[in-house]
């Protein structure tokens, strides 16, 4: 009987054990911060203290506008690009780093401003040509995958979506 209750016992700090390390390993630790160093690189700062730079991606010539998600497991920030028609580059896309994996999300055109939302899940982005713009594209990404889970196009005096509030432009 001992031996039966031994062996139950055994069974279920493993299973516990167990349950406990999937769990750990789904969930990142928090990040810090996230900055624009001396360098022109994006960098991130776990909670432990480790800074993280991300080099430059092709056609990448500055970051911008760093981002770090409510519920601290998402950063993000602007990549400037040159561009034919400017003098000076222009945000073409936003770089994500979310649960240890990497997104470029965005439209092929300028972007003017993006956030994040429902604490980091998703984000919300507003872009469009460089000059005059005549109407808005917003787009709205999960922030795990850098799916695209709803886009919409206006004028610009339209009544945006509800999840598009945080975009001042």
């Amino acid at each position: 009987m001992w031996h039966a209750f031994m062996k139950g016992c055994l069974a279920w700090v493993a299973a516990l054990s167990a349950a406990t390390l999937l769990f750990s390993q789904s969930q990142q630790a928090p990040l810090a911060k996230v900055y624009v160093g001396s360098d022109g690189l994006a960098h991130i700062v776990d909670a432990a203290g480790k800074d993280t730079a991300f080099p430059k991606e092709q056609g990448q010539v500055a970051v911008d506008s760093p981002q770090l998600s409510s519920d601290r497991q998402s950063a993000g920030w602007l990549l400037e690009e040159d561009n034919c028609c400017t003098s000076y580059p222009i945000p073409t896309g936003v770089f994500i780093y979310s649960h240890g994996k990497k997104w470029r999300l965005g439209t092929g055109q300028m972007i003017y401003d993006w956030c994040f939302l429902d604490g980091g899940k998703e984000l919300a982005l507003s872009a469009g040509p460089v000059h005059n713009p005549e109407g808005q594209d917003l787009r709205r990404f999960d922030s795990s995958s850098g799916k695209l889970l709803q886009s919409w196009s206006g004028d610009l005096d339209a009544e945006r979506p509800g999840w598009a509030a945080c975009l001042k432009q």
